[in-house]
């Protein structure tokens, strides 16, 4: 598989780094790059600008009683 990086400002790695320790900030981006990726497949024009991240209820494992 190959593998992506990107420059992140020490700002944001900072943040990023602070997170809870319960937060698993690679799946969270993995699910954003996947969705990312399914809405450029659709239309390959969008810029950056072009999407907004909200958080909305999912089917993930934290709703699901355990």
């Amino acid at each position: 598989m190959a593998k992506y990086s990107a420059t992140i400002d020490e700002d944001t790695r900072q943040r990023i780094i602070a997170l809870p320790k319960g937060v698993h900030f690679s799946a969270f981006m993995r699910r954003a790059i996947a969705v990312f990726v399914e809405e450029l497949e659709k239309d390959p024009g969008l810029e950056p600008g072009d999407f907004i991240i909200t958080r909305v209820p999912g089917s993930g494992s934290t709703d699901k009683k355990r």
